[in-house]
């Protein structure tokens, strides 16, 4: 793009809050227009005048400030701006996300896991199930040639890099997805016999190291770590170049995640080799596959393995012919200029730094806030100023002179607050509100106005020194200003606007719903605070922005244990912010009912009979049930006897408590009713009111705690439940019209077998054999239901469904049927399997009783979930959900058993049966 030269304008406009005369102009034009029947000449002789100009003046210096870059407003002393205040994140931080394509795996492999040279990672496919597989992966390794090496000998070797890129792709592994297989390739080795003709202008050695490595790049290209700053001259934009995940060794090009070859084709050979340099003529090239039988035919690439060319291979014979004579070149300087080709060509710019230096959070320090009054330029004859009024001046001279410093205060605290605004931007728009002060108004003490101290009642009446009386950050003057700027309303609404705003800078609204109804139903009614819920609820986004967005659709680690962070999954903890669920995540949801100070029965234990009671309240008859001991009264225990779960919903309201006297017994009752309820019961009792009531407010609190703790959600990934590829679990029926069923696959057999299976069925014309010649060969494998009677027309129909099916019939029937063994003397649908979650949520929190919450909860699960998911619901109470946990750690403990040592965990039919009982199709 051409460059338009930089060029000063003399007809630039200044801006009017820099230009003294213009700003006093514009002034005295609305003075006359307030004061006109005023007389006066407006002439510099007017103190009304020279108060004008001065302010005026102090404007200037005001719009001065302000015109800084804002790089250099931000700064600190250092000249450096905090990007945690500021919420600047890095390009790395906000532009990566976590690996979501293939490419994106291959990608974080090649940089975690050393001694690779190259991966590949290819879906499960079928031909005749679709998406029977989808979200399961096969991963080849090829190993660099050391290691190719060495694992031709070291069994051992292998299984620790097998190990160590499981668990890289198991640490960033995403929802509804598994990498099933990982297995290293094997060198298929590949001997090259070929004579080439070269100019002898051009160095023979060079020539040749040139030709060995273009080769080798033919056979196995390597894959390249490139700089950021080459890539940004090549034209890549830098939202390109930040995409995907981040990487520490510098950044990949998609152009070099090649697919795997299938075969070595020696004509890409001569292409690559007659495009070097020097190279005149490639007479000819041939390869072989065992060093003895060469061709010029490709080699086609054996199942496990991969090509390998070994250049020091004395099975290959390269000719190099200058002038007519055979040049031997393979010495010391050859190895020496092919090794440094090679090792430049796979690593590219490994060396340098994977970003540019990033300049853009520095600036020149400018202390923004620091105001100098404007009483030191008024003309000495004022007596505002240092100097003062002589004191042999009339006592009513001196008074004047303090009242209009006085008078002037009022102007200047205005012009001192605004500089505290400036200077405290950084402040205004941080998330990290433990850390700033929490205001978005910012003000300033005047301690350096000229001999202020004696107009302040403040200091007067502090009867400190003034040395004491300034350093105090909380004396009157200074609490009298932030209490004037903005109360705690003021300040919520002002700084969640600013929230709201830092996250649309990211594309990101987050709904109010979920934290207002936290903040009604946990949070004491009359407790008053600053800083609210909602303002550490966004603080917190904010803050963890960049994990939570590269872990929005991860799953959890089932390689580590479960009692570790590893079940709480990137995925669970973006829907556990946006619903503001805070809760130990270590814990059980049904934990928070082991506590003893709680008497709540959740699996049928025996209560005491409660015992009807009545007491007088001035002249109002009471009825409660009562079953609190007498040797319970004063104690921190509650009892709620059989109260339904839905005290943990009305039991956080106040209005549904009384507190009653018991003069015959001498103690005060707390008691609860819930709405429908036409009797109380009686929840503690103390023999004092105070404790009664602070009892009372003990239990909405323990309530709250409860509800708290216990919100949350389990996650069960279909795909996690589903038998491995190599396990005899996998079949099919074919179901005519009506669904009358004509075959079935006879044993379950492997995912690999059931496809041959279904491969020979819908590829082989068995309209064109005879009924008995086709029941022979189905009955190989599948179970026929027929008739002797109608064994003619059995066949036919049989016959013509398959033929159907296989020009792809789409209609209802025929169709084939595909399932999966679940391992209880059951088989679930392929369907079942295929990307899919279950959320398993408790029913008993006070947020999750109400009905709109509910709905609300699964929309937003949804709404977050990729669309290609099917999500189910299923919302338990106590007892359920204890079963499910009963259930649901154990399997998750055993998962790895499953990958690793072909076990099927014992839970994995029991998990099945609960999920699958009740189920909706």
């Amino acid at each position: 793009m051409k460059q338009i030269p930089l060029q000063i304008s003399r007809d630039k406009e200044r801006d009017n809050t820099l230009d003294f005369t213009r700003l006093r102009a514009e002034a005295l034009t609305l003075v006359q227009e307030l004061s006109g029947h005023v007389w006066t000449d407006y002439n510099l002789h007017d103190p009304g005048v020279t108060i004008l100009e001065q302010l005026c003046f102090a404007l200037t210096d005001l719009a001065y400030k302000t015109d800084f870059p804002i790089n250099e407003i931000l700064a600190d002393k250092e000249g450096r701006i905090n990007p945690r205040d500021n919420v600047f994140f890095s390009k790395a931080d906000i532009l990566n996300s976590g690996p979501i394509s293939i490419s994106d795996f291959r990608k974080l492999v090649l940089d975690q896991v050393d001694r690779i040279e190259n991966v590949w990672i290819e879906p499960v496919m079928s031909d005749y199930t679709p998406g029977a597989s989808k979200g399961v992966f096969r991963v080849l390794i090829q190993p660099d040639d050391a290691l190719t090496r060495e694992l031709e000998t070291n069994i051992a070797a292998a299984e620790k890099m097998v190990e160590v890129v499981r668990n890289c792709l198991m640490r960033n592994r995403n929802l509804g997805e598994n990498f099933e297989e990982i297995s290293i390739l094997k060198a298929q080795h590949i001997s090259i016999k070929a004579t080439i003709m070269v100019d002898a202008h051009y160095p023979v050695k060079e020539t040749l190291a040139y030709i060995c490595n273009a080769i080798e790049q033919v056979v196995h290209p390597p894959v390249r770590f490139i700089s950021e700053a080459e890539l940004l001259e090549a034209g890549y934009a830098t939202e390109d170049i930040y995409q995907g995940p981040e990487l520490s060794k510098g950044f990949v090009p998609d152009e070099d995640l090649r697919e795997r070859k299938p075969q070595v084709d020696p004509s890409e050979m001569v292409k690559a080799i007659s495009q070097l340099p020097g190279v005149i003529q490639v007479k000819f090239l041939h390869v072989s596959s065992d060093g003895v039988n060469f061709s010029s035919k490709p080699i086609i690439i054996q199942p496990g393995y991969y090509p390998y060319v070994d250049i020091t291979d004395a099975r290959n014979d390269i000719g190099i012919f200058s002038d007519q004579f055979e040049q031997h070149s393979r010495d010391a300087v050859f190895w020496n200029v092919f090794r440094k080709i090679r090792e430049t060509r796979k690593r590219h710019y490994t060396a340098q730094e994977k970003g540019l230096a990033d300049h853009s959070l520095e600036g020149a320090y400018r202390n923004s806030t620091q105001y100098y009054s404007l009483q030191h330029f008024f003309p000495a004859i004022y007596g505002t100023g240092e100097e003062q009024l002589s004191r042999h001046e009339p006592p009513i001279r001196i008074a004047q002179a303090k009242q209009l410093k006085a008078y002037l205060l009022f102007f200047e605290q205005i012009l001192a607050d605004y500089l505290a605004q400036l200077g405290n931007l950084s402040a205004i728009f941080s998330p990290d509100i433990d850390s700033v002060p929490a205001s978005t108004y910012f003000s300033q003490p005047l301690y350096d106005v000229p001999h202020v101290k004696h107009l302040l009642k403040a200091f007067t009446e502090s009867g400190k020194t003034w040395e004491d009386f300034k350093k105090d950050k909380d004396n009157d003057y200074v609490s009298a200003l932030r209490e004037m700027a903005e109360g705690d309303a003021l300040y919520q609404q002002r700084k969640i606007r600013i929230f709201d705003h830092l996250l649309a800078r990211f594309n990101i609204v987050v709904p109010r719903y979920p934290v207002s109804l936290y903040d009604l139903l946990y949070h004491p009614p009359d407790e008053k605070i600053r800083i609210n819920c909602e303002l550490r609820w966004k603080a917190g986004i904010l803050q963890q922005l960049p994990v939570l967005l590269k872990g929005k659709i991860q799953g959890y680690n089932y390689m580590m244990d479960p009692e570790m962070s590893g079940v709480f999954s990137g995925y669970q903890q973006w829907i556990y912010k946006m619903l503001h669920i805070e809760r130990d995540v270590k814990q059980p949801l049904t934990a928070v009912f082991d506590r003893d100070h709680l008497d709540m029965s959740v699996s049928g234990a025996w209560h005491p009979v409660p015992i009807a009671k009545q007491l007088q309240v001035n002249g109002e008859s009471i009825w409660f049930n009562d079953d609190i001991p007498d040797t319970a009264i004063d104690t921190k225990q509650y009892h709620f006897g059989h109260q339904p779960i839905s005290l943990l919903k009305f039991g956080t309201d106040q209005s549904h408590y009384r507190i009653v006297e018991d003069e015959g017994n001498g103690y005060y009752v707390v008691l609860y009713k819930a709405p429908g309820q036409h009797t109380w019961h009686a929840a503690a009792k103390h023999r004092d009111r105070e404790a009664a009531i602070t009892a009372m407010h003990q239990m909405i609190r323990h309530l709250q705690v409860i509800s708290a703790d216990s919100e949350g959600f389990y996650i069960v990934e279909h795909t996690l439940l589903k038998p491995t590829l190599r396990m005899r679990a996998y079949g099919f029926r074919l179901l005519s019209f009506g669904g009358k069923l004509l075959l079935e696959l006879r044993l379950m057999r492997t995912f690999e077998e059931r496809e041959n299976i279904l491969k020979r069925l819908l590829e082989t014309n068995w309209e064109a054999m005879s009924p008995a010649d086709m029941y022979q060969q189905l009955t190989t494998d599948c179970l026929l239901y027929t008739q002797t009677a109608s064994f003619d027309n059995d066949m036919q129909e049989i016959a013509r469904m398959l033929a159907m099916i296989a020009a792809g019939h789409d209609a209802q029937y025929p169709k084939m049927e595909y399932y999966i063994d679940s391992g209880n003397g059951q088989a679930l649908p392929d369907s079942f399997y295929r990307p899919a979650i279950t959320i398993v949520l408790p029913s008993w929190p006070a947020r999750f009783q109400y009905a709109e919450f509910r709905k609300f909860t699964e929309d937003l699960i949804r709404e977050q979930t990729p669309v290609y998911y099917k999500v189910s619901f299923r919302w338990l109470g106590i007892a359920d959900m204890r079963h499910f946990e009963n259930i649901y750690f154990p399997w998750l403990k055993a998962v790895p058993d499953l990958y690793l040592r072909g076990t099927i965990p014992a839970q994995r039919s029991r998990l099945l049966d609960f999920l699958t009982k009740n189920r909706k199709p």
